[in-house]
């Protein structure tokens, strides 16, 4: 627009032009209605068409100026606000007669701004009072204060001398009144346009109306102009946000931990992510086949796979599948499986038919997450199965604890009748009751001890050096009496490989071996023992059961040691005796009670040792139980002291009244063990604390000292720690001792009493000073025979510094 007719609508002009020369001609308007159809070709092609339109001369008939302004301005102009506030200013400025002055001014760009900002104007001069460049709505400057005056409805003033000296197109005459029109919308004002009227049209109600079609349109075409600026803004806003979160999608979709892939009705893939193909194993290429994505998939898996396409094809909405992969992985457990995913499968329907055209789905790796649920689920079973032990154990401990505890409470119960004379005591009797009971007890907790050790892997195994024939012996020794008051037959027979193998002294772990022969209690016990340093194995019967099923060969010595028991078990049984808290069978638990732990802890003992425990039974006959475990041979300078002391024949005197010092905290253990010890011929001193003892050891020399660890004041840590001090340094009558007399150049022996027997427990007292240390409960024998082991020790310490 914004040219002729001919040139804004060539096609419609053979049409129209009869309109214009009769308007010409006639100096009238004419118009044109809508309801006339034209008939116009455009681009080679006629179709029929409505318009409807005004055509109003300007001038005198004949040779009228032009046509009705409103024509022009109604144009459509460039799209946007600056281009639409161009097109106005040009339109005013093609009709000089009636627009000999105009004023544009626009608001600035954003919703709240008060400034206003003059775009063009028409009929002032350069530097004219009016033209004020920019000023704000609450200004005074020019016509600012009309325009606020104005508001959003259009006003009109009168000439005044602010107008003087511009200069006035058209007529070149001051018009006599000027309309100020707001540029406006129905929620927002734009800006003003001041007009100048045509000073020689009356003011009247048809030029009023020209005014507000003026101000309408104006207003319209910048509204338009700014809606559609506003419009592409959106667009473009919504374009640029549809392409981020497009780009967001994508890298979510390339970067997410799930698979996601898109395939056809014939299996052919047409899109995936790149986690896809990382899950699934393989390569785009390798999926470019129809159906290759199967072939991923467990041999096992991929008929679940294939039935799942089937279901589809027959109308099913979704499925959801765990599925195993060729692929493997390794476990938190080092296990090599395969991959385990999980698939969220579902169809992409047309949205006007509803059918079936292709297929998408989710996979997600699933494999920790199962083996999680796994071993939770393994864990929950163990539990169980440690729950149900836990119970039989407390129901086994239970009993066999009950027995030997009811038994002692009977017997005390008889002979306190018997003291308070209404009843009749068999005294031998109770007393071998009573003593075999506390045994029997005693034992239960070593062996429920032991375990827990086992259990919780605090056993330690600290070998150190033996000669097999006196470890015997003093198994022997120790059981003597426990045997002959059980009936028990014994005997002790060395195998000859002892003898060709030069075996004398060896490095093992004596009290564990001793532990072996805590579990046999019956009629008859042959004990045999032997070594060999290469086929264990080889010393036994072939017929062996063991209870280990590999079959070692060692290097090193291994010494064997074996025993006859029992009644002899079936084919059936013997494979239970070497289980926790099992028996051979019920009978036996009847007969010969116990825990059911004695062999279970002998194996884990003997397999801890580098050996293995093994039996061979004949029913009726008996068993024999028979174990080796791995030695070392002990250097020769390692058998000094044992030489040394054999040599010399040192051994305390038996006449000799040993001076003891018992320190105890608890007065029952005060009375029993101190009467129990003056019985074997010692003289007993009792300190109640470590500090008592200090003090007591200052004032008499002891030839031993039994201490407790657990006491209040001082403990035996502390105690036997700053007895070492006093020693080394000289100091007092601890000093005195072991610079003279009969302890000359030796410490004085200690023997740390505790019921907590932990390695590291034991290890603590021996560095604090001890040199023995004893579990409780215990017998007086039991201390006579640690505290001459200790004397023959430090005598042939002593020995040893004299030759040196």
């Amino acid at each position: 627009m914004g040219g002729t007719f001919i040139e804004s609508y060539p096609d419609l002009w053979p049409a129209i032009r009869e309109y214009f020369e009769e308007a010409r001609r006639t100096g009238a308007g004419i118009n044109h209605p809508s309801i006339a159809p034209l008939v116009v070709e455009r681009k080679g092609w006629r179709e029929e068409t409505f318009f409807s339109g005004s055509f109003t001369p300007v001038g005198p008939p004949g040779q009228p100026a032009g046509f009705y302004l409103l024509n022009m301005l109604a144009a459509v102009p460039t799209q946007t606000v600056d281009a639409a506030f161009d097109h106005i200013l040009t339109a005013l400025e093609t009709n000089a007669y009636d627009v000999p002055l105009a004023l544009l001014y626009r608001f600035g760009d954003s919703v709240a701004s008060t400034a206003l900002r003059l775009h063009g104007h028409i009929g002032l001069p350069v530097g004219h009072k009016l033209l004020v460049e920019s000023a704000y709505i609450e200004s005074e400057e020019g016509l600012v204060t009309e325009m606020r005056r104005a508001g959003n409805e259009a006003i009109f003033i009168d000439y005044d001398e602010r107008f003087d000296s511009a200069s006035w197109t058209g007529w070149a005459s001051p018009s006599k009144k000027i309309a100020v029109l707001p540029i406006s919308s129905d929620v927002q004002t734009y800006g003003f346009v001041v007009v100048g009227m045509n000073p020689y049209r009356p003011h009247d109600a048809i030029y009023q109306q020209y005014v507000r079609d003026l101000n309408r349109t104006v207003s319209s075409i910048v509204s338009a102009a700014i809606g559609l600026e506003s419009t592409s803004r959106r667009q473009e806003q919504l374009e640029a946000d549809l392409a981020f979160s497009d780009l967001k999608l994508r890298h979510l979709i390339n970067h997410a931990s799930v698979g996601m892939c898109h395939a056809s009705l014939d299996g052919r893939m047409l899109w995936a992510n790149d986690h896809f193909y990382r899950l699934a194993g393989k390569s785009a290429t390798k999926h470019a086949e129809s159906f290759g994505f199967l072939d991923v998939y467990h041999e096992e898996d991929r008929a679940v796979a294939i039935e799942a396409c089937e279901h589809f094809l027959a109308g099913r909405d979704h499925i959801t599948a765990e599925l195993r992969l060729q692929r493997t992985y390794e476990t938190p457990a080092g296990e090599s499986v395969p991959v385990q995913i999980q698939v969220l499968a579902f169809p992409y329907r047309d949205p006007e038919t509803g059918m079936v055209k292709s297929i998408m789905a989710c996979t997600t790796d699933i494999s920790r997450l199962k083996w999680a649920q796994t071993f939770q689920a393994r864990q929950a079973a163990e539990a169980r199965e440690a729950k149900r032990k836990q119970e039989a154990f407390i129901d086994v401990v239970s009993h066999e604890m009950r027995n030997p505890l009811s038994a002692i409470v009977h017997c005390a119960d008889a002979i306190a009748s018997a003291m308070e004379g209404t009843g009749v005591l068999d005294l031998p009797l109770c007393l071998e009751a009573l003593n075999d009971n506390v045994q029997s007890a005693k034992r239960i907790i070593d062996d429920i001890l032991t375990l827990s050790k086992l259990d919780s892997m605090l056993l330690s195994i600290t070998p150190v050096a033996v000669k097999p024939a006196k470890l015997i012996a003093s198994i022997v020794e120790i059981f003597e009496a426990e045997l002959k008051s059980s009936g028990i037959q014994y005997g002790v027979l060395p195998n000859s490989s002892l003898t060709s193998l030069a075996i004398d002294a060896l490095l093992f772990v004596p009290s564990r071996v001793t532990q072996f022969v805590k579990t046999a209690k019956v009629p008859t016990i042959t004990i045999r023992f032997g070594a060999s340093v290469s086929r264990p194995r080889s010393l036994f019967p072939d017929h062996m059961f063991w209870a280990s099923t590999s079959n070692k060969r060692d290097t090193d010595v291994t010494s064997s040691l074996e025993w006859d028991s029992g009644i002899g078990l079936q084919d059936k049984d013997i494979h239970k005796i070497f289980e926790r808290f099992r028996q051979a069978n019920a009978k036996t638990h009847v007969k010969y009670g116990g825990s059911g732990l004695g062999l279970f802890i002998s194996k884990e003992l003997t397999e801890k040792q580098g050996g293995e425990i093994g039996v061979t039974s004949e029913v009726g006959h008996g068993s024999t139980f028979s174990f080796y475990v791995k030695m070392g041979r002990i250097e020769r300078r390692l058998q000094i002291m044992s030489e040394l002391f054999d040599a010399t024949g040192e051994r305390p005197s038996p006449a000799i009244q040993l001076q003891v010092l018992l320190v105890e905290d608890n007065v029952i253990n005060q009375q029993v063990l101190g009467k129990q010890l003056r019985k074997a011929g010692c003289v007993v001193a009792v300190a109640n604390h470590g500090l008592e003892a200090l003090e007591m050891l200052e004032e008499q020399v002891f030839d031993i000292v039994l201490m407790d660890l657990e006491m209040p004041i001082l403990d035996g840590v502390a105690a036997m720690g700053e007895i070492r001090k006093r020693e080394l340094a000289g100091q007092g009558l601890l000093g005195i001792a072991r610079g003279s007399g009969l302890r000359a150049g030796s410490r004085l022996p200690i023997i740390a009493v505790t019921a907590n027997v932990r390695q590291e427990q034991i290890d603590t007292a021996i560095v604090a000073g001890a040199d023995r240390v004893m579990q409780k409960p215990f017998k007086a024998a039991d201390l006579l025979f640690h505290r001459a082991k200790v004397q023959q020790q430090l005598c042939a310490i002593t020995k040893l510094r004299r030759v040196s």
